[in-house]
């Protein structure tokens, strides 16, 4: 038998919350001694281990009380729930870290904190992607939807197309003959191509849609002025090319 004291050594559970335990009927003691101390026998450890096992899954001290209560078969009903809310939470935080990224991004990118752009952005992430595929319906087949948003870039490539972004708004008065605006269109091709490839059908409609929201937050930061200069500066890139291959 374990006193309250060791119990708690053993099992690194305060004597507060043992305490507490008992006194919500959670876990009680096996038998106490002629003094009034409170002994613990391998029934109860068993049990505070459960508690401990539960707590860690995420359960509250109440849901973990049912549990206990009830036969084998609630575990398996309790933690198919569990997972289920498990996995909305993970939705939910993955949609917060990417809206968290694209206020960073539109901080970096504006070099100020721009609230109208910020609650737009917001609000796209809270609508989900459902909303974001009723506006693609508009420009391109589902299989191609599914490739533009699955597209996963590592930090290093985020970081890369927003400052690609930045240097084009940083030159956005540049001619589209100029040098600038030709190497900063090149690279903009590059980066495109290795993402989604060398799939003309594609890349013409996912531009079109670019072009088209150009005005919202859907694709931000693709403004309307930054889809201009470099559709101008890639028009160029191919006149030239046009040229030299006559």
């Amino acid at each position: 038998m374990y006193t309250i004291g060791q119990l708690s050594k053993k099992t690194g559970v305060t004597v507060r919350t043992l305490d507490y335990y008992d006194e919500i009927d959670l876990l009680k003691p096996a038998a106490a001694t002629e003094g009034g101390h409170r002994l613990y026998g391998d029934q109860e450890v068993m049990r505070l281990e459960q508690i401990l096992a539960l707590k860690y899954l995420g359960f509250s001290l109440e849901k973990i009380q049912f549990i206990l209560r009830e036969p084998p078969p609630s575990w398996e009903t309790a933690l198919t729930e569990q997972l289920l809310m498990v996995d909305e939470e993970k939705k939910r935080l993955d949609d917060l870290q990417r809206s968290l990224q694209g206020i960073l991004y539109s901080i970096q990118i504006e070099k100020q904190v721009n609230w109208p752009l910020i609650f737009g952005v917001m609000q796209m992430f809270q609508q989900g992607e459902r909303e974001a595929i009723k506006v693609l319906d508009r420009y391109m087949s589902r299989e191609q939807q599914e490739k533009m948003l699955s597209v996963n870039m590592d930090q290093q490539k985020l970081d890369r197309w927003v400052a690609l972004i930045y240097e084009i708004r940083e030159n956005i008065h540049e001619r589209p003959d100029s040098p600038i605006a030709q190497k900063l269109a090149e690279r903009w091709m590059e980066g495109t191509y290795e993402m989604f490839g060398h799939d003309d059908e594609f890349l013409g409609n996912a531009w079109n849609a670019i072009k088209e929201e150009s005005n919202g937050v859907m694709f931000y930061p693709m403004t309307k002025e930054v889809v201009d200069f470099i559709t101008e500066a890639i028009k160029e890139k191919e006149r030239k090319a046009g040229e030299s291959n006559a």
